[in-house]
């Protein structure tokens, strides 16, 4: 049947109407699921659902199907059947959410006692347990990286130990309750379950049931699979603090060395670098950055001559760690992991850079900035140089576009991979007096190197200048393939 047009007419003016109501209720659906009374008020729920099945199993009639406990139980069931449907409305991807949720969906299972399901299908209520230990990992989140880097793992070894000793308590109990004379209370069940699971093996009289000795073979099962994942995490943690301890025995004997605060990218290619340039030939490079595993990030070959120190590179404490007191350069890079804004990298940026200044005024620093109006910071700070890398990258860009064949002339000249590079070296005493074109040429033709600025004892720069006389203490800058010795 067809609708009359100017019905059609209507439908067509008010569907995008209905579409952005539904879009502005999806959005306060998100807003309202990531308050933390909800996720606390489901914790809550999900603790009371749990503890009520454990009470419901230890009564004479184990899974009892009517009862004030099992009205309370549906009516949870019933809240949280409630909550996973706004969810599923609410979600972006329906693939997502049953990927994240397909356990709490059959957790709902009991709800269908009521057409003739089977009462045992309680059991399944506990796989809520891992909902309350996902919300509790969530919220570890906001503990310190250093604290939080090892607790999801243990938290997986807590879970699958509460899991395994509740579901195995509740299946042999239900089972053997009444079939063997050694398990006839809940607490027998919960400490047999917990006997096997430690020793690997059953520990009282052969269990009667089938659907018993089932149970202790996956229990049997859990002992090595949990033996495996406690060892594994006893291990690692084992190694990471030997090593720190040996990183920080080995940076306490560490002087006139380099300081890089934060890890990516472009750190590696600041080592590799520093390593082709010959600087780490007697000290090694100190990174301080929260990195989960340095050995997938950084090259192989750079592995030697870099040490890690784990931890916050905006902290005193561990600046001094990294001996920031006895350092001869620090470079502070851009920080914007762990979804940190432009200004909050600045300023973090800010921050390391003045305290390292504060601590070591002698220390040559070098910030990377994102935005130009905050080096106003940095240089009353007195830091010695600063690079802001999108407004660099973009003078970089604008050059090789006018003047085309540049790229390789500055690819050249700015790493040290091989080729010409720029070298900054003092004045000899002999030079003072003499004018600009006058060691050009003696370079030139001396050395095949080519000057091509003055630092200037005062502070100041002179890069190609037509007439200038050298003074005491001034520094030459040119470009050779060789560190030049004149």
């Amino acid at each position: 049947m067809r609708l009359p047009r100017n019905w059609s007419n209507v439908l067509q003016s008010i569907q995008p109407k209905i579409k952005q109501k539904l879009k502005s209720f999806k959005g306060k659906l998100n807003r309202f699921f990531r308050k933390s009374i909800v996720d606390l008020t489901l914790a809550l729920l999900i603790v009371i659902s749990v503890g009520l099945t454990l009470v419901a199993l230890s009564q004479p009639n184990a899974f009892p199907s009517t009862g004030k406990i099992e009205t309370i139980q549906q009516i949870i069931t019933a809240i949280f059947a409630l909550e996973l449907g706004l969810r599923w409305l609410a979600a972006t991807s329906k693939q997502r959410f049953f990927r994240s949720y397909w356990l709490d969906l059959i957790a709902l299972l009991p709800l269908l006692q009521f057409v003739g399901m089977p009462a045992v299908l309680q059991l399944l209520r506990l796989l809520r347990a891992l909902r309350l230990f996902s919300l509790i990992i969530h919220y570890t989140n906001m503990l310190p990286l250093n604290l939080k880097r090892r607790t999801p793992e243990y938290f997986l070894i807590f879970e699958l130990l509460l899991l395994t000793v509740l579901f195995g308590s509740m299946i042999i109990f239900g089972f053997e309750r009444g079939n063997n004379p050694e398990i006839e209370t809940l607490e027998e069940a919960l400490w047999y379950s917990i006997y096997s699971l430690f020793s690997g093996e059953p520990v009282l009289s052969p269990i009667k049931s089938l659907g018993g000795r089932i149970m202790t073979v996956c229990l049997m099962l859990m002992h090595m699979t949990l033996f495996v994942v406690f060892t594994g995490t006893v291990s690692a943690f084992m190694v990471d603090k030997l090593r720190n301890e040996n990183t920080l025995m080995e940076l306490d004997q560490l002087s006139d060395h380099t300081i890089i605060c934060g890890w990516n990218r472009k750190a590696e290619i600041i080592v590799r670098e520093y390593k082709a340039a010959g600087k780490t030939k007697d000290t090694p490079v100190v990174v301080i950055a929260f990195v989960d595993d340095e050995h997938t990030i950084i090259d192989p070959d750079l592995r030697s001559i870099v040490r890690f120190l784990d931890d916050d590179f905006t902290k005193v404490t561990v600046l001094e760690k990294a001996g920031i007191r006895r350092a001869n350069t620090c470079i502070i890079l851009s920080d914007k992991s762990h979804g940190r804004s432009e200004q909050d990298a600045d300023a973090r940026t800010i921050l390391a850079a003045l305290t390292a200044e504060k601590l070591n005024p002698s220390v040559y620093t070098c910030a990377e900035l994102i935005n130009r109006e905050y080096a106003s910071h940095l240089a009353l700070g007195n830091v010695n140089a600063y690079v802001v890398s999108q407004e660099h990258s973009a003078f970089l860009l604008a050059q090789v576009a006018l003047n085309h064949g540049l790229m390789e002339v500055f690819g050249e000249l700015l790493s040290y991979q091989g080729g010409n590079h720029f070298y900054r070296i003092p004045l000899k005493p002999e030079w003072v007096d003499h004018t600009f074109l006058e060691l050009f040429i003696h370079l030139k033709q001396v050395h095949n190197a080519i000057l091509i600025a003055v630092d200037e004892a005062n502070g100041g720069y002179c890069v190609n200048p037509n007439h200038y006389t050298f003074k005491q203490d001034d520094q030459i800058i040119l470009i050779a393939s060789h560190d030049v010795q004149f």
